[in-house]
């Protein structure tokens, strides 16, 4: 066999360690295809390093190494494991990440030492029962595999604190696993579980326990599903949800406003089990069509009504179809034409093209009813047969049938008798305990029996999990008596808070109760959380709250006019665009019901008039924006898509925080529906025409990776190839810059990573000195103008220059990529933090250390400050004197350090150019001090890592070669070190009372850790 230098190098090394007696060895990142033989002399060793190889297989020359205690193959091509692992006994951690096993072998049951075992990456089916004996197991990281069930001998694991599952084929867990009392952290993301099993775990690890102990106690069957009617106005619905009830026929129903809710009784096939159906009667206005969308959901069967007298056209069948699919792409519908009987008009209806349109999976039937009883018979002609098909489409809803408890459903039964339209959570769970319902298990029974419809609970929110609401359709009438109003509409939208309670205590219509005055802030709360409305600013003099909201859904059809923006950007600014498309499973273009209400509600943090109501812009089909030094952007709304302009020194930021706020509404929230991303052409077709193509982003990516300068036109009959970096720069004259999104060439996004990181790192400084002049221009002005005044910052920023708003904007970029790499990693610890060594001296003197102290300072990640240096005192004299919290001395080994420090530099860097400038738009004041003390913190992280086992030089290569796009290896390195480092501090401090900081979600549902003064932004 032929050897390399690269072996004969690793026989060198490990002579080396034989002589010195060495307890550890480091061959990591060599490229080694095999181990050399010689390594059998290292019987001393404890530590073995062998990750980021090319090993295929672990020769038996391993048995030598009695003594090993940890061993690192991550990052290898093994396809198995040898027997020989077995004399492996004192090993207390072995890393096995990203290799290619498919078992484990069973001789692994003698590794009784093990403390640590990591998995993940691999290609695990099952694990073997010689798992029992790995009694001292405390980490098991087996995350990516295929997994589709665990063995019942996982509970022999008693000191097992972390399981890892994430990315298998798992629908349920062993009972036993609610045994396990040291288990605190459990992943099960991205599995196919079960309903009730999804629910208990968005609850957390003791409602997942409690899911598993539920199960072994006496059970009942519960068989129970939505049943939801839509369709326009005044086409029977209600009358047909009364007779399917038995209901005695009422003439002249009055129209229904936001949700009727009744329930419906029918025998299932089996002619034994009665299904009760919640039965949802929607209002068919067109105001309420986006309010409809969040009670839609998969444990749920659709009818859509229809008039035949109007014709199908005329009650929108197709569009409500639609609709439904967008929302839940694998609902059941049955298609049902009302105000039948003998001598009323038949149905003409084209069945086949509904069929043809949305499958015999969706539309599960056509009938013909009348809803009004047959004067001779009694009987409602149609109403049997529909009802015996609903009985057939609702035995196989998900979850019908489903086993809980018996205690829960006694527990519901007296929430229910109780009468009341809500109680508070804590009136609930007194319920439940007298029931015999620990609270765990009462969170879990409120969160199925609010996907069941049976009432709502929104635990996971902090204002709204303090009410349980009995009876839904007394929450969505409160809503559609204020998209009724016609005051609100006369003055686009904009409500006072006195109006809204006005209408709550008084409802606009006849027979309808009003709400009590201490519900009104749960209702506006309910309403923001919805994204119909926000708080806006009437008066920028005033510092007191504001009281007035605008309703989005009743903001003004016409375009302002003149439409303050410019046909071209200022001198020494570019314009960008993106054309958000939306399109359906079908590849078809699609709408997205109420979307642009929507958005005009989560983006109005950049809005215009943040500050001033008055210099808002927006209408329906249209939304002006401005993010100061990033840019200022239009959205338009043109038939389907979503068109997103930015004008800016660098506009790619701004454009990307847009492109993926839509992106990420569109396919959340309308699970049918996909967003691609498309730019527009930028040659013209013929004379004084613009461009009519349009590339989809991926495609053009996609090429470019493939060494591709050219894309053509897919417009018919133009046989035009445009060059893609214009494409995607939107601009015919000058070449691509950096384009910080995820998919975008790995090229382009070390040009800037390196721009920005060798400014702190090259002798030539300019860019940091330029920086920190900007910034201490800001803290001048900061300590002479009342920081919370927002247009004061705003003039601040037009003191900027270009190249510097080109600076503060690439550096804010590359911030938000760092963020988003680790967004799964933030649900269980922060992610932004800088590290400084105890004994730099110490360090320097040992090139050879294996652990030192260090101490590691997390930052907020709302306003980009280290815990300790946000202001809370109240005096200049505190202030000046930060409390350390956030602050930790931890055991960190040099392993660790060397993996993350590729990726804690650059965000030390980006830090140190964007902090100060954050600190100004979170509106909080650094005195001189915090200043100071805050470079210091970032300086100190740069001379640290400097002195792990790679140098300065060495680090910023690594930072120039590893691609944070489009290489899932170094995402997932960081985000193992990170969720090391969680656990190192949890380790420190478990209850985390130190940290200083809070676990938010923000719209998009990330996970972000805030200091608590920023909480209530979230």
């Amino acid at each position: 066999m032929t050897r390399d230098g690269t072996y004969w190098e690793a026989v060198r090394r490990i002579e080396e360690a034989d002589r010195e007696g060495a307890k550890e060895l480091d061959l990591s990142g060599w490229g080694l295809t095999e181990l050399p033989e010689v390594i059998t002399s290292l019987t001393q060793l404890q530590r073995l390093y062998l990750d980021n190889n090319q090993l295929t297989e672990l020769p038996e020359v391993i048995t030598s190494l009695t003594q090993l205690q940890r061993l690192y193959l991550d990052n290898n091509q093994l396809t198995e494991l040898p027997e020989a692992i077995a004399a492996l006994t004192q090993l207390q951690r072995l890393d096995l990440n990203n290799n290619q096993l498919t078992e484990l072998p069973e001789a692994i049951a003698a590794l009784t030492q093990l403390e640590e075992l990591y998995l993940e990456d691999n290609q695990l089916t099952e694990l073997p029962e010689a798992i029992a004996s790995l009694t001292q197991l405390k980490w098991l990281e087996l995350n990516n595999n295929q997994l589709t069930e665990l063995p019942e001998v996982i509970t022999s694991l008693t000191q097992l604190q972390r399981l890892d599952l994430n990315n298998n084929q798992l629908t349920e867990l062993p009972e036993a696993i609610a045994s396990l009392t040291q288990l605190e952290e459990l992943y099960l993301e991205d599995n196919p579980l079960n309903p009730d099993l999804a629910a208990a775990y968005h609850q957390g690890i003791n409602a997942v326990k409690q899911y598993l102990r539920a199960k072994a106690e006496a059970q009942l069957i519960l068989n129970e599903a939505k049943l939801i009617l839509v369709g326009e106005g005044e086409v029977g619905k209600t009358c047909l949800l009364g007779a399917l009830r038995d209901d005695p026929w009422i003439d002249g129903r009055p129209t229904t406003h936001g949700i009727e809710i009744k329930p419906v009784s029918v025998t299932a096939p089996d002619g034994d089990t009665e299904i009760t159906l919640n039965g949802w009667d929607f209002g068919g206005q067109q105001v309420y069509r986006p309010t409809h969308q969040l009670f839609f959901s998969s444990a749920a069967l659709y009818l859509v009504v229809w008039k035949p007298r109007e014709g199908p056209q005329q009650g929108f069948v197709k569009d409500w179809i639609t609709l439904i699919k967008h929302r839940v792409p694998d609902a059941k519908v049955i298609v049902v034409a009302t105000h039948g009987g003998p001598s009323q008009r038949q149905p003409d209806i084209d069945r086949q093209e509904l069929l043809d349109l949305f499958g015999n999976e969706t539309i599960q039937g056509f009938f013909f009813v009348d809803s009004k009883p047959d004067p001779e018979t009694g009987n409602c002609n149609g109403i049997a047969a529909l009802k015996t098909k609903i009985s057939e489409v609702a035995a196989a809803l998900p979850g019908m049938g489903r086993t809980i408890p018996a205690k829960w459903k006694n527990a519901q039964d007296a929430l229910k008798a109780s009468g009341q339209p809500y109680v508070t959570y804590d009136a609930a769970l007194k319920i439940y305990q007298d029931q015999g319902v620990d609270v765990a298990a009462a969170e879990q029974a409120l969160r199925i029996y609010h996907t069941l419809g049976n009432l709502i609970h929104y635990h996971y929110d902090e204002l709204l999990k303090d009410i349980v609401i009995l009876k839904p359709d007394w929450l969505a009438k409160a809503i559609s008596f204020v998209l009724d109003d016609p005051t609100t509409r006369h003055n686009n939208g904009l409500i006072d808070f006195a109006h809204l309670g006005q209408l709550w205590l008084n409802p606009p219509y006849a027979n309808e109760t009003g709400y009590p005055a201490p519900l009104h802030p749960i209702f506006l709360r309910l309403m923001e959380r919805f994204d119909l409305s926000y708080k806006v600013v009437l008066d920028a003099a005033t510092q007191a709250d504001s009281t007035t909201s605008l309703i989005a859904q009743l903001v003004p059809d016409n375009r302002p006019e003149p439409l303050p923006w410019p046909d071209q950007p200022e001198t020494g600014e570019r314009q960008q665009t993106q054309i958000c498309r939306i399109v359906d499973e079908r590849g078809q273009l699609a709408n997205a019901e109420g979307i642009f209400y929507q958005l005009i509600v989560r983006l109005h943090r950049y809005s215009l008039g943040r500050a001033d109501y008055g210099q808002s812009i927006h209408w329906q089909r249209g939304l002006i924006l401005d993010d100061d030094y990033n840019g200022r952007a239009i959205l338009l709304h043109i038939g389907t898509n979503i068109q997103i302009t930015v004008q800016g020194v660098y506009p790619e930021f701004f454009l990307t925080q847009l492109t993926r706020e839509v992106k990420w509404l569109v396919e959340s929230f309308w699970e049918g529906l996909n967003c691609e991303i498309v730019v527009p052409c930028i040659m013209p077709c013929g004379k004084n025409q613009p461009g009519l193509g349009q590339f989809e982003v991926e495609k053009l990516i996609t090429s470019k990776k493939k060494g591709r300068t050219d894309y053509p036109c897919n417009v018919s009959g133009c046989d035009e190839w445009q060059n893609i970096d214009q494409l995607m720069r939107n601009a015919p004259a000058q070449p691509i810059v950096a384009q910080l999104e995820k998919s975008y060439v790995q090229q382009e996004l070390q040009t800037l990573r390196q721009t920005i990181a060798r400014a702190f790192v090259e002798k030539d400084r300019r860019d940091q000195v330029r920086a920190r002049e900007i910034f201490k221009t800001l803290d001048r002005n900061q300590a002479e103008e009342n920081r919370r005044d927002q247009a004061r910052t705003e003039k601040i920023l037009k003191t900027l220059d270009k190249n510097q708003k080109t600076l503060l904007s690439q550096a804010n970029q590359q911030y938000d990529t760092y963020m988003q790499l680790l967004v799964d990693e933030a649900k269980d610890g922060p992610r932004l933090y800088s590290i400084k060594s105890i004994n730099t001296k110490f360090l320097d003197q040992n090139p050879r250390w294996v652990t030192a102290k260090f101490e590691v300072t997390f930052w907020c990640e709302h306003s980009r400050l280290p815990v300790f240096a946000i202001p809370t005192q109240t005096t200049p004299e505190q202030a000046s004197q930060p409390q350390k919290l956030g602050v930790y001395t931890l055991e960190l080994k040099r392993e660790w350090l060397t993996k993350a420090a590729p990726w804690i530099k650059p965000i030390a860097t980006v830090l140190s150019i964007i902090t100060p400038l954050a600190s100004s738009t979170a509106k909080l004041a650094l005195n001189d001090a915090q200043y100071q003390i805050l470079e210091a913190e970032l300086e100190f992280t740069n001379q640290s890592l400097a002195l792990t086992s790679q140098g300065t030089a060495d680090i910023l290569a690594l930072q120039e070669g590893v691609s944070l796009f489009g290489d899932e290896y170094p995402r997932r390195v960081e985000g193992s070190a990170l969720r090391q480092l969680h656990a190192f501090l949890k380790e420190k401090d478990p209850s985390l009372s130190h940290l200083g900081l809070v676990r938010v979600q923000n719209k998009r549902q990330e996970f972000l850790w805030v200091h608590p003064k920023f909480v209530g932004e979230y």
